[in-house]
C-alpha cells in the first residue's frame, strides 16, 4: 500500500542536513577500496563491531528454528528445493560464500550474527526465477537485529520518474542490467562474521555454517553500498569515460540501465564506454536489448534479452513496466485473476497497478476511489466490503476484463524536431483532482504533435470541506510541482522553448495574479509556492470540455481509455501551427474574488496610525521598549489595534466588549514578532520576497515567508499531520529583547 501511494506522488528532494546520511557517506569514503578491479566496502554500523553481541544477543537459535521450517517447506516441494540448492551452490562456487566451523566462534563474545533466509520467486523472470534473500531484520534474544544497528545511507541514484522521462524523448535506446551487482562487491573481512547463514543439502546431513563474503540482499545498507560503488566508479573515471559515467549517474536504477539518444553513433559509443567503465569494477552487463540491431552488433547472443525461446516474445520488463521492444511501446494490461471478494484481496489487486508516469492515470481514479472507501470502512481485512463498495468494485473489475491492452509509444518526439514545448493541464472534481503534462513538438516541415508524457492524480479527502475553488487550487499546485520536476529532468535533453500551464478555473488563475498577502492563509501559502515554481511559465485558461485533466478528475472507463485522443494527444486545436498561447486576463474576475483576507486595521499593512504621522514600526517599537512583560506589551498593542479597527467601522460593527479575545491577543503578538524580524532579518526578508534563498545562518532552517509576512521554519515536517504552527515555527532573533521577554514569560508560567 505504501509503495503504491509513493509511486503516485511527485518525487521530491530534501536538502536539509541529515546527520545519519552524512555519517554513512563519510564512513563509505573512509573505508571503500578498489583493488584488482573489485570493490571492498564496510557495513556502516551505528555501534562498534566489538559491541554487536551485547546489543543483539543470541541469533543462532532463532536462525536455526527459521531454517528448519524452511527446510520442511523445501522438501515438500522438490522443484523449489532444486532451484534453492542450485542458488546456494552457485553462491559457494563463485566464492560469494565460504564454509566456516561454528566452533571457531565464541558465541558469547565474538561479533556474530546468523541471518535467516528465504526464497523470493519471480516466475516471469527471464533468467533468475528464484532469489535467496537474507532477513537481517530478525531480532536476537536482546530484541535487536543487525539492521537495527546499521545506517541506511542516502539515496544515490536518480529517481525512477526522471529516468523514465528521459527515456521517452530520444529515438534510439538500449536496456541492460548489471549481473549480480550486489555480489560483485566484497565485505571487509572483519565484518563477514556478521553474515552467517545455515544450510545443508539433506536432513540427514549435519547443518553447516556459510559465511557470506559479499554484499547481501536484505541488509539495510546493501542498496546504498552497491549503488554508491557504481557512483564511485563513475566519478573516478568520468574524464576517461564521460559518456559511460553520465549513463551510470543519470540512467541507472538499482541494477537496471535505461539509456536513449537521438544519434545512433553516440548511443553505440555510450554502450562501449559503459561496458569498459563497469569492467573496472568487475561489473558485467547482460539482458541487453535495443531498437536498432547496430547497437547490439558486438553483444554476444547469450547476453541479449531475447534469445531462443524469447525470440518471438519481445515483451520485457524495464523498471517495473512492461515494454514491447518490437513496437517500442509500453504495455498496460492488468493481471486478471479470480475476482477479489474481500477487503484484503481487493486492496492487494489494486496495489499491483504500477504506473509511475501516470500514462494510464484515468484508469485508476475509480480504483483509488474504491481503495479510499475500503480503507475507511469498518470491515475486517478478510471480510467482504459493504454492498455499495462491492458493487462499484465488481463493475470496475468487469470493465477491466473487457479492456484491450493499452499500447503507449515510448518516443514522444518527432524526427528532425526543431521546437519543443511543455504543456500542462489541471482539473478537479468533487471526488478527485489531477494534472497531465504533454510534449508539443514541431519538426522542420511545420508538423506538430502532442503526446502525453506523465500525469499525477489525487483522491479528494472525504473528511475535508474544501470548496471547489480550493480543490481547483490543489490541482493547479500539483501541476506546478509536477511541471517543475519534468522541466528539471528534461531541460538538458531537449531545447525547451516554452512552458504553458492551463486551468479551467478562472478563480485560481486570478489568485495567481494576486499578492499572496491579500489572500487567506490556506490559499496564500499555495499561491506563493506556485508563483515561485512557475515564475517563468505562462498560465492560460482552457474550457472544461477541452481539458485533458478532466479525464483524471472524473475518471474514464477502462474500455474507453485506449480510444481517447484528448487524453493521449491533448486538445486538437493545439495541433494547429497557427495556434498562439495567450496569458489569462484576470480583470473580469478580480472584483469578486473569494478568499480575499479582511484586514482588521492599517497596523497589519504597516500604514499610518490614526491621524498621527507615526509609522507602525515606531508605535510597536515604543510599546516594546516601554514594558518589561511580553504579555503587557501584547495587551496594550491589542487595544491599540482594536481602537484603529473601530475607527473604520460603524458604531454597530465596533467591538465594545471589555476584554480582549484570543484572536486580538494573537494578532498583537504576531505584529510584535514581525517588527523584530524586520529589525534583525530585513535582508533575509527581502531575499525571500524575491524568491531567493537566504545567505545567513537561517539557510539551514529552509525559511519561508508565510501569508502574514513572518519568517517560519521550512523542511520535511510539512508532510506530517502536526498543526501548522508546530510544523513551521516562527523564527525569533537571538539577540532580540522580545525573544528574552518571551522566554522569561514561558519560564515564569512553567515554574513548579
Amino acid at each position: 500500500m505504501k509503495q503504491f501511494w509513493q509511486s503516485e506522488s511527485v518525487p521530491q528532494e530534501f536538502t536539509e542536513h541529515e546527520s545519519e546520511k552524512v555519517q554513512c557517506e563519510e564512513h563509505f569514503q573512509k573505508t571503500v577500496k578498489l583493488e584488482n578491479k573489485q570493490f571492498e566496502v564496510s557495513i556502516p554500523l551505528k555501534v562498534p563491531i566489538y559491541d554487536i553481541n551485547n546489543y543483539i544477543g543470541d541469533s543462532l537459535s532463532l536462525a536455526l528454528k527459521r531454517f528448519l521450517n524452511l527446510e520442511k517447506k523445501l522438501h515438500n516441494d522438490p522443484s523449489l528445493f532444486k532451484e534453492y540448492k542450485s542458488f546456494i551452490d552457485e553462491y559457494i562456487d563463485l566464492g560469494h560464500a565460504s564454509s566456516v566451523d561454528i566452533s571457531q566462534y565464541d558465541l558469547n563474545k565474538d561479533p556474530i550474527y546468523f541471518i535467516p533466509h528465504h526464497a523470493v520467486l519471480k516466475p516471469d523472470a527471464v533468467s533468475t526465477k528464484l532469489r535467496v534473500v537474507m532477513d537481517a531484520g530478525m531480532k536476537g534474544s536482546n530484541k535487536m537485529s543487525l539492521n537495527d544497528l546499521m545506517l541506511t545511507g542516502p539515496v544515490i541514484q536518480a529517481d525512477m520518474f526522471d529516468i523514465l522521462l528521459r527515456f521517452r524523448v530520444h529515438k534510439y535506446f538500449f536496456l541492460c542490467d548489471i549481473r549480480r551487482m550486489y555480489r560483485n562487491i566484497l565485505i571487509t573481512p572483519e565484518q563477514r562474521s556478521l553474515q552467517n547463514i545455515l544450510w545443508r543439502d539433506s536432513p540427514q546431513e549435519p547443518i553447516s555454517c556459510l559465511q557470506l563474503q559479499t554484499v547481501s540482499y536484505g541488509l539495510r545498507s546493501s542498496s546504498f553500498l552497491a549503488t554508491r560503488c557504481l557512483y564511485e566508479l563513475a566519478i573516478r573515471y568520468k574524464d576517461e569515460f564521460p559518456l559511460g559515467s553520465k549513463a551510470i549517474l543519470q540512467s541507472s536504477y538499482v541494477d537496471d540501465i535505461v539509456q536513449s539518444h537521438n544519434d545512433l553513433d553516440t548511443i553505440i559509443n555510450i554502450k562501449r564506454q559503459l561496458i569498459d567503465l563497469l569492467s573496472l569494477g568487475s561489473f558485467n552487463l547482460h539482458k541487453w536489448c535495443a531498437n536498432n540491431s547496430a547497437i547490439l552488433s558486438d553483444i554476444p547472443t547469450e547476453k541479449q534479452q531475447h534469445s531462443d525461446e524469447l525470440e518471438f516474445q519481445k515483451e520485457i520488463k524495464t523498471l517495473g513496466l512492461k515494454f514491447n521492444v518490437n513496437n517500442d511501446s509500453f504495455q498496460f494490461a492488468p493481471m486478471l485473476e479470480q475476482p477479489a471478494t474481500t477487503k484484503r484481496q481487493i486492496l492487494s489487486f489494486i496495489s499491483q497497478f504500477f504506473d509511475p508516469l501516470g500514462l494510464a492515470g484515468p484508469l485508476f481514479v475509480q480504483a483509488k476511489e474504491i481503495m479510499q472507501s475500503l480503507w475507511i470502512s469498518k470491515v475486517g481485512w478478510d471480510s467482504a466490503p459493504p454492498p455499495e463498495i462491492l458493487t462499484k468494485w465488481q463493475e470496475f473489475y468487469s470493465s477491466l476484463t473487457r479492456m484491450q491492452p493499452l499500447t503507449i509509444k515510448r518516443n514522444v518526439c518527432l524526427d528532425n524536431q526543431t521546437n519543443a514545448e511543455l504543456v500542462g493541464f489541471s482539473d478537479s472534481s468533487a471526488k478527485a483532482y489531477g494534472c497531465a503534462i504533454y510534449l508539443r513538438s514541431t519538426d522542420k516541415n511545420g508538423k506538430i504533435s502532442m503526446s502525453l508524457i506523465c500525469s499525477k492524480s489525487r483522491i479528494t479527502p472525504l473528511n475535508s470541506n474544501l470548496s471547489m475553488p480550493r480543490l481547483e487550487l490543489n490541482a493547479a499546485l500539483l501541476l506546478a510541482k509536477t511541471m517543475a520536476r519534468v522541466y528539471d529532468s528534461l531541460k538538458d535533453e531537449l531545447q525547451i522553448q516554452n512552458v504553458y500551464l492551463h486551468s479551467d478555473s478562472q478563480v485560481v488563475l486570478a489568485w495567481l495574479k494576486t499578492n499572496p498577502i491579500k489572500l487567506n492563509a490556506y490559499v496564500a501559502n499555495r499561491i506563493k509556492l506556485m508563483q515561485q515554481l512557475t515564475n517563468n511559465y505562462l498560465w492560460s485558461y482552457i474550457k472544461t470540455d477541452q481539458n485533458p485533466a478532466d479525464c483524471l478528475s472524473r475518471g474514464v472507463s477502462p474500455c474507453d481509455l485506449m480510444q481517447h485522443p484528448l487524453w493521449f494527444n491533448g486538445p486538437k486545436f493545439m495541433l494547429d501551427p497557427d495556434y498562439k498561447f495567450t496569458e489569462f486576463n484576470y480583470e473580469a474576475v478580480k472584483c469578486n474574488l473569494p478568499e480575499i483576507k479582511v484586514v482588521s486595521g492599517d497596523l497589519n499593512e504597516g500604514g499610518p496610525v490614526c491621524a498621527a504621522s507615526l509609522k507602525v514600526n515606531s508605535v510597536v517599537g515604543n510599546i516594546i521598549t516601554k514594558y518589561s512583560s511580553i504579555s503587557k506589551a501584547q495587551r496594550v498593542l491589542a487595544y491599540v489595534q482594536r481602537f484603529i479597527s473601530n475607527l473604520k467601522k460603524t458604531r454597530s460593527e465596533q467591538i465594545k466588549c471589555n476584554y480582549l479575545t484570543y484572536s486580538e491577543l494573537n494578532q498583537a503578538l504576531l505584529l510584535i514578532i514581525k517588527h523584530e524580524q524586520m529589525k534583525y532579518f530585513s535582508s533575509n526578508i527581502k531575499r525571500l520576497q524575491e524568491g531567493k534563498q537566504t545567505e545567513s545562518s537561517l539557510k539551514g532552517l529552509n525559511p519561508f515567508l508565510d501569508a502574514d509576512g513572518l519568517i517560519r521554519v521550512g523542511g520535511r515536517l510539512q508532510h506530517s499531520a502536526l498543526p501548522y504552527a508546530h510544523k513551521h515555527q516562527i523564527i525569533l532573533p537571538n539577540d532580540s529583547y522580545v525573544t528574552q521577554l518571551i522566554v522569561k514569560n514561558e519560564h515564569v508560567i512553567l515554574l513548579p
